[in-house]
Protein backbone atom coordinates (compact mmCIF):
# COMPACT_ATOMS: atom_id res chain seq x y z
CA UNK A 1 0.00 0.00 0.00
CA UNK A 2 1.58 3.60 -1.28
CA UNK A 3 2.44 5.88 1.69
CA UNK A 4 2.71 9.86 2.04
CA UNK A 5 5.53 11.09 2.20
CA UNK A 6 5.50 14.87 4.13
CA UNK A 7 9.03 16.84 4.50
CA UNK A 8 10.31 18.17 7.76
CA UNK A 9 13.16 20.10 9.18
CA UNK A 10 14.56 16.32 9.79
CA UNK A 11 13.99 15.16 6.20
CA UNK A 12 11.62 13.16 4.50
CA UNK A 13 9.18 11.29 7.01
CA UNK A 14 6.69 8.31 5.51
CA UNK A 15 3.36 8.46 7.26
CA UNK A 16 0.79 5.51 7.12
CA UNK A 17 -2.91 6.31 5.37
CA UNK A 18 -5.54 6.04 8.35
CA UNK A 19 -7.18 3.11 6.06
CA UNK A 20 -4.07 1.13 6.79
CA UNK A 21 -3.84 2.61 10.77
CA UNK A 22 -7.39 1.34 10.91
CA UNK A 23 -6.73 -2.47 9.57
CA UNK A 24 -3.97 -2.87 11.74
CA UNK A 25 -6.12 -1.51 14.71
CA UNK A 26 -8.53 -4.34 13.60
CA UNK A 27 -6.32 -6.84 13.72
CA UNK A 28 -4.80 -6.32 17.16
CA UNK A 29 -8.38 -5.38 18.16
CA UNK A 30 -9.58 -9.25 16.84
CA UNK A 31 -6.32 -11.05 18.16
CA UNK A 32 -7.09 -9.26 22.16
CA UNK A 33 -10.44 -10.34 21.92
CA UNK A 34 -9.63 -13.65 20.99
CA UNK A 35 -6.93 -14.19 23.50
CA UNK A 36 -9.60 -12.57 26.02
CA UNK A 37 -12.08 -14.94 24.90
CA UNK A 38 -9.75 -17.89 25.39
CA UNK A 39 -8.59 -16.52 29.34
CA UNK A 40 -12.19 -15.75 30.09
CA UNK A 41 -13.42 -19.53 29.84
CA UNK A 42 -10.39 -21.03 31.07
CA UNK A 43 -11.28 -18.87 34.45
CA UNK A 44 -14.94 -19.80 33.95
CA UNK A 45 -13.68 -23.65 33.63
CA UNK A 46 -11.82 -23.44 37.22
CA UNK A 47 -13.98 -21.68 39.05
CA UNK A 48 -16.86 -23.80 38.14
CA UNK A 49 -14.55 -26.98 38.56
CA UNK A 50 -14.25 -24.95 42.11
CA UNK A 51 -17.56 -24.67 43.23
CA UNK A 52 -18.73 -27.79 41.71
CA UNK A 53 -15.91 -29.99 44.08
CA UNK A 54 -17.75 -27.97 47.27
CA UNK A 55 -21.18 -28.60 45.57
CA UNK A 56 -21.09 -32.22 44.61
CA UNK A 57 -19.17 -33.24 47.15
CA UNK A 58 -21.88 -32.50 49.83
CA UNK A 59 -24.60 -33.83 47.41
CA UNK A 60 -22.81 -37.23 47.02
CA UNK A 61 -24.70 -40.73 48.38
CA UNK A 62 -22.08 -43.40 50.27
CA UNK A 63 -21.58 -46.37 48.94
CA UNK A 64 -20.90 -49.16 51.42
CA UNK A 65 -17.57 -51.43 50.38
CA UNK A 66 -18.41 -53.83 53.34
CA UNK A 67 -21.75 -54.91 51.60
CA UNK A 68 -19.86 -56.85 49.04
CA UNK A 69 -17.82 -59.92 49.94
CA UNK A 70 -16.17 -60.45 46.41
CA UNK A 71 -15.31 -58.29 44.62
CA UNK A 72 -13.67 -57.59 41.05
CA UNK A 73 -11.71 -55.02 39.67
CA UNK A 74 -11.07 -54.18 35.57
CA UNK A 75 -8.48 -51.86 34.54
CA UNK A 76 -7.07 -51.18 31.19
CA UNK A 77 -3.53 -50.67 32.50
CA UNK A 78 -0.65 -50.54 34.99
CA UNK A 79 -2.26 -48.43 38.04
CA UNK A 80 -5.77 -47.05 36.78
CA UNK A 81 -6.83 -50.21 39.31
CA UNK A 82 -4.78 -48.09 42.01
CA UNK A 83 -5.74 -44.53 41.03
CA UNK A 84 -9.58 -45.26 41.51
CA UNK A 85 -9.87 -47.95 44.11
CA UNK A 86 -6.93 -48.23 46.37
CA UNK A 87 -9.49 -46.95 48.70
CA UNK A 88 -12.02 -49.78 48.31
CA UNK A 89 -9.06 -52.53 48.17
CA UNK A 90 -8.06 -51.41 51.96
CA UNK A 91 -11.33 -51.19 53.23
CA UNK A 92 -12.41 -54.54 51.77
CA UNK A 93 -9.41 -56.36 52.85
CA UNK A 94 -9.93 -54.72 56.36
CA UNK A 95 -13.81 -55.84 56.10
CA UNK A 96 -12.30 -59.40 55.62
CA UNK A 97 -13.94 -59.62 51.74
CA UNK A 98 -11.85 -60.99 48.90
CA UNK A 99 -10.53 -58.57 45.90
CA UNK A 100 -8.88 -59.75 42.87
CA UNK A 101 -7.81 -57.21 40.50
CA UNK A 102 -7.71 -57.84 36.57
CA UNK A 103 -5.09 -55.87 34.10
CA UNK A 104 -6.25 -55.81 30.44
CA UNK A 105 -2.79 -54.40 29.02
CA UNK A 106 0.25 -54.09 30.77
CA UNK A 107 0.30 -50.07 29.71
CA UNK A 108 3.57 -51.01 27.61
CA UNK A 109 2.26 -47.91 24.97
CA UNK A 110 3.24 -45.08 26.57
CA UNK A 111 5.65 -44.61 24.29
CA UNK A 112 6.91 -41.49 26.23
CA UNK A 113 7.02 -42.95 29.52
CA UNK A 114 9.09 -45.56 27.61
CA UNK A 115 11.55 -43.52 26.19
CA UNK A 116 12.43 -41.55 29.48
CA UNK A 117 12.41 -44.50 31.67
CA UNK A 118 14.95 -46.30 28.83
CA UNK A 119 17.00 -43.11 27.88
CA UNK A 120 15.40 -43.39 24.03
CA UNK A 121 14.38 -41.77 21.54
CA UNK A 122 13.43 -45.01 18.93
CA UNK A 123 12.15 -48.16 21.00
CA UNK A 124 12.40 -51.62 19.50
CA UNK A 125 9.58 -54.31 20.25
CA UNK A 126 11.94 -55.65 22.77
CA UNK A 127 11.77 -52.03 24.75
CA UNK A 128 7.89 -51.91 24.39
CA UNK A 129 7.79 -55.58 26.01
CA UNK A 130 10.74 -54.51 28.42
CA UNK A 131 7.94 -51.37 29.87
CA UNK A 132 5.03 -53.89 30.07
CA UNK A 133 7.06 -56.19 32.50
CA UNK A 134 7.99 -52.88 34.53
CA UNK A 135 4.92 -51.74 34.86
CA UNK A 136 3.69 -55.15 36.22
CA UNK A 137 6.21 -55.15 38.76
CA UNK A 138 5.03 -51.53 39.88
CA UNK A 139 1.41 -52.92 39.82
CA UNK A 140 2.38 -55.62 41.86
CA UNK A 141 4.33 -53.24 44.79
CA UNK A 142 1.52 -50.66 44.24
CA UNK A 143 -1.18 -53.49 44.90
CA UNK A 144 0.84 -55.51 47.92
CA UNK A 145 1.40 -52.10 49.60
CA UNK A 146 -2.59 -52.05 50.15
CA UNK A 147 -2.60 -55.52 51.27
CA UNK A 148 -3.77 -57.67 47.86
CA UNK A 149 -1.79 -60.83 47.46
CA UNK A 150 0.15 -61.58 44.15
CA UNK A 151 -2.18 -64.41 43.33
CA UNK A 152 -5.01 -62.16 42.59
CA UNK A 153 -3.60 -60.34 40.53
CA UNK A 154 -4.60 -61.06 37.04
CA UNK A 155 -2.26 -59.44 33.67
CA UNK A 156 -4.52 -60.21 30.32
CA UNK A 157 -1.79 -59.30 28.08
CA UNK A 158 -3.97 -57.71 25.42
CA UNK A 159 -2.44 -54.32 23.08
CA UNK A 160 -2.12 -50.95 25.18
CA UNK A 161 -3.81 -48.75 22.07
CA UNK A 162 -5.68 -51.48 20.79
CA UNK A 163 -8.46 -52.33 22.91
CA UNK A 164 -11.18 -50.39 20.86
CA UNK A 165 -10.09 -52.56 17.67
CA UNK A 166 -10.47 -55.69 19.39
CA UNK A 167 -14.04 -54.43 20.51
CA UNK A 168 -14.75 -52.81 16.37
CA UNK A 169 -12.91 -54.00 14.23
CA UNK A 170 -11.24 -57.58 15.26
CA UNK A 171 -13.90 -58.46 17.77
CA UNK A 172 -14.64 -61.96 15.24
CA UNK A 173 -12.73 -61.40 12.57
CA UNK A 174 -10.41 -64.17 11.14
CA UNK A 175 -7.35 -62.35 11.49
CA UNK A 176 -5.57 -60.67 14.73
CA UNK A 177 -5.02 -57.46 15.44
CA UNK A 178 -1.52 -56.64 14.83
CA UNK A 179 -0.04 -54.68 17.47
CA UNK A 180 2.63 -51.95 16.13
CA UNK A 181 4.30 -51.40 18.78
CA UNK A 182 5.22 -55.11 20.69
CA UNK A 183 5.13 -56.03 16.48
CA UNK A 184 2.99 -59.28 17.25
CA UNK A 185 -0.65 -60.72 16.74
CA UNK A 186 -0.49 -62.78 20.06
CA UNK A 187 0.64 -61.83 23.52
CA UNK A 188 4.01 -61.54 23.83
CA UNK A 189 4.05 -62.25 27.80
CA UNK A 190 4.70 -65.07 29.84
CA UNK A 191 2.61 -64.49 32.19
CA UNK A 192 -0.63 -63.64 30.44
CA UNK A 193 -3.79 -65.40 31.99
CA UNK A 194 -4.03 -67.03 28.49
CA UNK A 195 -0.63 -67.64 27.46
CA UNK A 196 0.32 -66.69 23.79
CA UNK A 197 -3.40 -65.61 23.54
CA UNK A 198 -4.05 -64.03 19.83
CA UNK A 199 -5.22 -60.46 19.85
CA UNK A 200 -9.28 -60.71 18.76
CA UNK A 201 -11.84 -59.68 20.95
CA UNK A 202 -14.03 -62.79 21.13
CA UNK A 203 -10.75 -64.29 23.31
CA UNK A 204 -11.23 -60.84 25.57
CA UNK A 205 -14.73 -62.12 26.45
CA UNK A 206 -13.45 -65.29 26.70
CA UNK A 207 -11.41 -64.76 29.70
CA UNK A 208 -13.60 -61.80 31.15
CA UNK A 209 -16.41 -64.85 31.24
CA UNK A 210 -13.88 -67.13 32.90
CA UNK A 211 -12.69 -65.02 35.52
CA UNK A 212 -16.09 -63.87 36.38
CA UNK A 213 -17.35 -67.57 36.81
CA UNK A 214 -14.53 -68.95 38.65
CA UNK A 215 -14.22 -65.96 40.64
CA UNK A 216 -18.30 -65.12 41.26
CA UNK A 217 -18.18 -61.88 42.47
CA UNK A 218 -21.01 -59.70 43.97
CA UNK A 219 -19.42 -56.75 43.03
CA UNK A 220 -17.66 -55.68 39.44
CA UNK A 221 -15.92 -52.17 38.79
CA UNK A 222 -14.73 -51.20 35.46
CA UNK A 223 -14.23 -48.31 33.81
CA UNK A 224 -16.90 -45.79 33.10
CA UNK A 225 -18.30 -45.87 29.91
CA UNK A 226 -17.82 -42.16 28.59
CA UNK A 227 -14.44 -41.81 29.68
CA UNK A 228 -12.88 -40.64 26.76
CA UNK A 229 -9.21 -43.09 26.72
CA UNK A 230 -10.24 -45.60 23.92
CA UNK A 231 -8.79 -48.49 25.83
CA UNK A 232 -10.77 -47.57 29.23
CA UNK A 233 -14.48 -47.26 27.29
CA UNK A 234 -13.51 -50.27 25.13
CA UNK A 235 -12.64 -52.37 28.83
CA UNK A 236 -15.97 -50.85 29.99
CA UNK A 237 -17.88 -52.22 26.78
CA UNK A 238 -16.10 -55.71 27.27
CA UNK A 239 -16.55 -56.35 30.41
CA UNK A 240 -20.57 -55.26 30.30
CA UNK A 241 -20.91 -57.03 27.26
CA UNK A 242 -19.24 -60.34 29.35
CA UNK A 243 -21.64 -59.54 31.80
CA UNK A 244 -25.00 -59.26 29.27
CA UNK A 245 -23.58 -62.72 27.82
CA UNK A 246 -23.71 -64.89 30.80
CA UNK A 247 -26.68 -62.78 32.22
CA UNK A 248 -24.53 -62.74 35.79
CA UNK A 249 -26.37 -60.86 38.16
CA UNK A 250 -24.27 -58.59 40.39
CA UNK A 251 -23.59 -54.64 41.44
CA UNK A 252 -21.63 -52.97 38.93
CA UNK A 253 -19.44 -49.75 39.92
CA UNK A 254 -17.85 -47.33 37.21
CA UNK A 255 -15.04 -45.58 37.26
CA UNK A 256 -13.75 -42.38 35.27
CA UNK A 257 -9.94 -41.47 35.00
CA UNK A 258 -10.13 -39.80 31.58
CA UNK A 259 -12.09 -36.66 31.03
CA UNK A 260 -10.27 -33.68 29.96
CA UNK A 261 -8.54 -31.85 32.74
CA UNK A 262 -10.16 -33.88 35.14
CA UNK A 263 -9.71 -34.15 37.89
CA UNK A 264 -9.31 -30.33 38.47
CA UNK A 265 -6.85 -29.20 39.91
CA UNK A 266 -3.68 -31.44 38.96
CA UNK A 267 -1.75 -31.86 41.88
CA UNK A 268 -1.61 -33.75 45.60
CA UNK A 269 -4.65 -31.88 47.45
CA UNK A 270 -5.74 -34.64 49.80
CA UNK A 271 -8.24 -32.08 51.65
CA UNK A 272 -10.70 -32.03 48.34
CA UNK A 273 -13.01 -34.25 46.87
CA UNK A 274 -13.09 -36.26 43.60
CA UNK A 275 -16.78 -35.00 41.98
CA UNK A 276 -17.79 -35.60 38.48
CA UNK A 277 -16.95 -33.13 36.03
CA UNK A 278 -19.75 -30.59 35.37
CA UNK A 279 -20.76 -31.50 31.86
CA UNK A 280 -21.06 -35.27 33.36
CA UNK A 281 -23.21 -34.53 36.13
CA UNK A 282 -26.13 -33.69 34.34
CA UNK A 283 -26.64 -36.50 31.93
CA UNK A 284 -28.09 -40.00 32.53
CA UNK A 285 -25.35 -41.07 34.99
CA UNK A 286 -25.74 -41.47 39.08
CA UNK A 287 -22.86 -40.48 41.11
CA UNK A 288 -21.70 -41.83 44.24
CA UNK A 289 -18.68 -41.67 46.67
CA UNK A 290 -16.42 -44.26 48.94
CA UNK A 291 -15.11 -41.97 51.89
CA UNK A 292 -11.59 -42.48 52.78
CA UNK A 293 -10.07 -42.02 56.43
CA UNK A 294 -6.61 -40.16 56.42
CA UNK A 295 -4.91 -43.25 56.74
CA UNK A 296 -6.54 -44.84 53.59
CA UNK A 297 -5.39 -41.50 51.90
CA UNK A 298 -1.99 -41.60 52.48
CA UNK A 299 -1.79 -45.16 52.00
CA UNK A 300 -3.39 -44.15 48.59
CA UNK A 301 -0.65 -41.70 47.90
CA UNK A 302 2.25 -44.30 48.70
CA UNK A 303 0.72 -46.75 46.04
CA UNK A 304 0.56 -44.00 43.54
CA UNK A 305 4.10 -43.04 44.26
CA UNK A 306 5.43 -47.27 43.19
CA UNK A 307 4.51 -46.49 39.98
CA UNK A 308 7.57 -44.90 39.51
CA UNK A 309 7.69 -44.70 34.99
CA UNK A 310 4.47 -42.86 35.31
CA UNK A 311 5.44 -40.46 38.39
CA UNK A 312 8.24 -39.28 36.10
CA UNK A 313 6.07 -37.68 33.29
CA UNK A 314 2.26 -37.15 34.68
CA UNK A 315 3.15 -36.75 38.54
CA UNK A 316 0.08 -33.58 38.69
CA UNK A 317 -2.18 -36.05 37.18
CA UNK A 318 -1.43 -39.35 39.42
CA UNK A 319 -1.42 -37.21 42.81
CA UNK A 320 -4.75 -35.68 41.82
CA UNK A 321 -6.61 -38.89 42.49
CA UNK A 322 -5.34 -38.54 46.01
CA UNK A 323 -9.00 -36.91 47.77
CA UNK A 324 -11.16 -37.09 50.39
CA UNK A 325 -13.31 -39.80 48.72
CA UNK A 326 -13.46 -42.18 45.54
CA UNK A 327 -15.75 -41.61 43.34
CA UNK A 328 -17.95 -44.28 40.85
CA UNK A 329 -20.94 -44.37 39.05
CA UNK A 330 -23.85 -46.45 38.06
CA UNK A 331 -26.04 -46.60 34.36
CA UNK A 332 -28.90 -48.44 34.14
CA UNK A 333 -30.14 -50.20 30.79
CA UNK A 334 -33.33 -48.33 29.33
CA UNK A 335 -36.57 -50.04 28.51
CA UNK A 336 -37.61 -48.76 25.19
CA UNK A 337 -41.25 -48.07 25.27
CA UNK A 338 -43.78 -48.90 22.69
CA UNK A 339 -43.97 -46.49 19.66
CA UNK A 340 -47.64 -45.10 19.30
CA UNK A 341 -46.94 -43.10 15.89
CA UNK A 342 -46.04 -40.03 17.31
CA UNK A 343 -42.79 -37.53 17.60
CA UNK A 344 -40.02 -39.98 18.20
CA UNK A 345 -38.14 -37.70 19.70
CA UNK A 346 -39.91 -36.95 22.59
CA UNK A 347 -38.64 -37.10 26.12
CA UNK A 348 -40.79 -40.49 26.81
CA UNK A 349 -38.55 -42.04 23.87
CA UNK A 350 -35.46 -40.66 25.88
CA UNK A 351 -33.02 -43.49 26.18
CA UNK A 352 -29.32 -41.66 26.58
CA UNK A 353 -28.31 -38.13 27.50
CA UNK A 354 -25.32 -37.66 26.70
CA UNK A 355 -22.79 -34.16 27.58
CA UNK A 356 -22.68 -31.52 24.88
CA UNK A 357 -19.82 -28.72 24.22
CA UNK A 358 -17.36 -31.24 26.54
CA UNK A 359 -14.89 -31.14 23.99
CA UNK A 360 -13.42 -27.89 22.38
CA UNK A 361 -13.74 -29.25 18.37
CA UNK A 362 -17.53 -29.84 19.45
CA UNK A 363 -17.84 -25.64 20.20
CA UNK A 364 -17.48 -24.87 17.02
CA UNK A 365 -19.01 -28.27 15.17
CA UNK A 366 -22.28 -28.47 16.32
CA UNK A 367 -23.94 -30.82 14.12
CA UNK A 368 -21.40 -33.73 15.49
CA UNK A 369 -22.02 -32.54 19.10
CA UNK A 370 -24.36 -35.79 20.40
CA UNK A 371 -27.31 -34.29 22.88
CA UNK A 372 -29.55 -37.44 23.11
CA UNK A 373 -30.22 -40.88 21.63
CA UNK A 374 -33.83 -42.16 21.20
CA UNK A 375 -35.54 -45.71 21.03
CA UNK A 376 -38.85 -47.20 20.31
CA UNK A 377 -40.06 -50.59 19.04
CA UNK A 378 -43.18 -52.30 17.75
CA UNK A 379 -44.46 -55.73 16.62
CA UNK A 380 -43.16 -55.14 13.11
CA UNK A 381 -39.75 -52.29 13.97
CA UNK A 382 -36.91 -50.84 15.92
CA UNK A 383 -36.88 -47.04 15.57
CA UNK A 384 -33.90 -45.10 16.70
CA UNK A 385 -33.46 -41.49 17.16
CA UNK A 386 -30.12 -39.75 17.35
CA UNK A 387 -30.03 -35.83 18.14
CA UNK A 388 -27.19 -33.36 17.86
CA UNK A 389 -26.90 -29.99 19.49
CA UNK A 390 -26.70 -28.33 15.88
CA UNK A 391 -28.08 -29.41 12.39
CA UNK A 392 -26.74 -32.45 10.89
CA UNK A 393 -23.95 -31.95 8.02
CA UNK A 394 -23.29 -33.85 4.95
CA UNK A 395 -19.68 -33.71 5.50
CA UNK A 396 -19.73 -35.52 8.82
CA UNK A 397 -20.08 -39.09 8.98
CA UNK A 398 -22.46 -40.78 11.75
CA UNK A 399 -21.81 -43.82 12.64
CA UNK A 400 -24.76 -46.41 14.72
CA UNK A 401 -22.93 -49.35 16.53
CA UNK A 402 -25.31 -52.33 17.28
CA UNK A 403 -24.74 -55.79 18.65
CA UNK A 404 -28.29 -57.47 19.37
CA UNK A 405 -29.24 -59.92 21.88
CA UNK A 406 -32.58 -62.34 22.51
CA UNK A 407 -32.95 -63.37 26.36
CA UNK A 408 -28.77 -62.38 26.38
CA UNK A 409 -28.11 -64.87 23.72
CA UNK A 410 -26.01 -62.62 21.63
CA UNK A 411 -26.84 -62.38 18.10
CA UNK A 412 -24.68 -60.68 16.24
CA UNK A 413 -23.70 -57.04 15.20
CA UNK A 414 -23.72 -54.29 12.69
CA UNK A 415 -21.93 -50.84 11.69
CA UNK A 416 -24.04 -48.55 10.01
CA UNK A 417 -23.20 -45.30 7.92
CA UNK A 418 -25.32 -42.22 7.61
CA UNK A 419 -23.48 -39.86 5.12
CA UNK A 420 -25.09 -37.08 3.45
CA UNK A 421 -28.65 -38.79 2.16
CA UNK A 422 -27.26 -42.31 2.16
CA UNK A 423 -27.19 -44.93 4.96
CA UNK A 424 -24.89 -48.02 4.29
CA UNK A 425 -24.14 -50.75 6.25
CA UNK A 426 -20.42 -51.02 6.81
CA UNK A 427 -19.70 -54.68 8.66
CA UNK A 428 -22.25 -57.48 10.13
CA UNK A 429 -20.48 -60.07 11.92
CA UNK A 430 -22.96 -62.53 12.38
CA UNK A 431 -24.32 -66.04 11.02
CA UNK A 432 -26.81 -65.43 9.69
CA UNK A 433 -25.73 -62.03 8.65
CA UNK A 434 -27.77 -59.23 9.44
CA UNK A 435 -29.76 -57.01 7.25
CA UNK A 436 -30.58 -53.82 6.42
CA UNK A 437 -32.46 -53.93 2.78
CA UNK A 438 -35.29 -52.78 3.98
CA UNK A 439 -33.92 -50.50 6.48
CA UNK A 440 -35.08 -46.60 6.35
CA UNK A 441 -33.43 -43.28 7.38
CA UNK A 442 -34.63 -39.87 7.61
CA UNK A 443 -32.53 -36.04 8.63
CA UNK A 444 -34.51 -33.57 9.45
CA UNK A 445 -32.16 -30.56 10.75
CA UNK A 446 -30.57 -32.18 13.92
CA UNK A 447 -31.74 -35.20 13.99
CA UNK A 448 -31.54 -38.71 12.26
CA UNK A 449 -34.20 -41.40 12.57
CA UNK A 450 -33.70 -44.89 11.73
CA UNK A 451 -36.39 -47.58 11.35
CA UNK A 452 -35.43 -51.56 11.05
CA UNK A 453 -37.58 -54.92 10.83
CA UNK A 454 -37.49 -56.62 13.86
CA UNK A 455 -36.39 -59.73 11.67
CA UNK A 456 -33.90 -58.36 10.01
CA UNK A 457 -32.10 -58.25 13.01
CA UNK A 458 -33.10 -61.84 14.08
CA UNK A 459 -35.88 -60.51 16.11
CA UNK A 460 -34.16 -59.54 19.54
CA UNK A 461 -35.63 -58.04 22.66
CA UNK A 462 -32.33 -56.39 23.80
CA UNK A 463 -29.61 -54.05 22.18
CA UNK A 464 -26.19 -53.03 23.07
CA UNK A 465 -25.53 -49.79 20.84
CA UNK A 466 -23.54 -46.80 21.25
CA UNK A 467 -23.13 -43.48 18.45
CA UNK A 468 -20.34 -42.36 17.18
CA UNK A 469 -19.38 -39.00 14.55
CA UNK A 470 -16.67 -38.55 12.04
CA UNK A 471 -15.03 -36.03 9.85
CA UNK A 472 -12.54 -37.12 7.83
CA UNK A 473 -12.19 -40.17 9.48
CA UNK A 474 -10.77 -38.35 12.97
CA UNK A 475 -13.35 -38.88 15.94
CA UNK A 476 -15.43 -35.84 16.88
CA UNK A 477 -17.83 -37.57 19.73
CA UNK A 478 -19.24 -40.95 20.96
CA UNK A 479 -22.27 -41.70 22.91
CA UNK A 480 -21.61 -44.34 25.65
CA UNK A 481 -22.30 -47.81 24.98
CA UNK A 482 -26.20 -48.61 26.09
CA UNK A 483 -28.13 -51.85 26.96
CA UNK A 484 -31.96 -50.69 25.71
CA UNK A 485 -34.45 -53.46 26.18
CA UNK A 486 -37.30 -54.05 24.04
CA UNK A 487 -39.80 -55.00 26.43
Amino acid sequence: MPRFKATTSEGEVYRKPQKEKRIRFKRKYILYAFVSWIVANVLVFLAREYISNYFFSAQLPQLQVENYKRILIFAPHCDDETLSSAGVIQKALLGGSKVKVVVMTNGDGFTRAAGQNFGKIRLSPDDYIRFGYLRQNETIHALEDLGLRREDIIFLGYPDRGLRFLWEKYFDSKVSYFSPLTRTFKSPYSNSYQRGVEYKGINVVKNIQSIIKSFEPDLIIYPYSRDQHPDHWATSAFVKFSILTLNYKCEEWQYLVHRGDWPTPFGKHPQMYLVPPFKLAFTDTKWYQVPLDDYMIERKSNSISDYHSQMKVMRGFLEAFVRQNELFAKIDSKNAKKYEGDNLFSDKYLVSKEPTHDIWSLIFEKGADIESIFAAHDSKNIYIGIKMVGSAKKLISYYLHIRAFENYKYLGRMYVLVSGSKMNVIKTMTSPAFSAQNAKMRRKKNQIEIIFPKKDLQNPNMLYLSVRTEFLGRQLDRSAWKVIELK
